[in-house]
């Protein structure tokens, strides 16, 4: 964060007697999407050593509005949609020794993530070129199962929508007057979830989203 400040400190300087940011801006990106691996948000007991998909590949879209300026800092009103689902792979674990060893054969996880992601930023710079800090309050869809294997029965989550605070910062530059690049760096907190039906009790749990893409104006 010290070295985002100082990175904005010095685009701010550069940025006197710019255009101003445009009225709004539309982000198309890839993304590398965290997902929970926390207790009560994975179907059943990990055992050892099993893979658990922490991220996954995906997509991030999202638009924002820059309805006004106060001295250097321009403020603006948005929102995203990031998604993506991974995998583990079963592990083959030997139990026991001598004549009581046997082995146990892991499912395999599959966990899907849907983020909702409003956020208010402040931004530093000039239209063609611009950083933001921003932070908000959201939703995330979260979908987890575990596979059958020769030792467990399938188990799959019911869907569930939970509260989550975002909060992150990122860049955008413009090689065309309309068409640019960007990146955002989004930490997703997950708020403590209470059982209720055959969902149980979650506690809370934060995951990381990378994205960059193209930027329109």
């Amino acid at each position: 964060m010290v070295v985002v400040c100082v990175f904005l400190a010095s685009s701010s300087a550069a940025a006197q007697g710019r255009e101003p940011l445009p009225w709004f801006a539309i982000d198309l990106h890839a993304a590398s999407v965290g997902l929970p691996t926390a207790e009560g948000w994975i179907p059943v007991a990990v055992i050892g050593d099993t893979p658990l998909p922490g991220r996954a590949f995906g997509v991030s879209a999202g638009a924002t509005a820059y309805p006004f300026k106060l001295g250097i800092m321009t403020f603006g009103f948005g929102a995203a949609v990031a998604s993506g689902s991974g995998k583990g792979e079963a592990l083959t674990i030997g139990v026991g020794s001598g004549s009581t060893a046997t082995t146990i054969v892991t499912p395999v996880f599959r966990t899907k993530a849907l983020h909702v992601i409003p956020q208010v930023s402040i931004n530093f710079g000039h239209k063609l070129g611009w950083s933001y800090l921003s932070a908000g309050i959201g939703t995330s869809r979260i979908n987890a199962s575990a596979d059958a294997s020769p030792t467990t029965p399938q188990v799959t989550f019911p869907e569930t929508w939970n509260q989550a605070l975002n909060f992150g910062g990122g860049a955008r530059w413009f090689m065309k007057r309309r068409l640019g690049a960007g990146f955002d760096v989004r930490f997703i907190k997950l708020s403590t979830r209470a059982a209720s039906g055959d969902i149980p009790t979650a506690r809370r749990t934060q995951m990381v989203t990378f994205s960059a893409g193209i930027t329109l104006q």
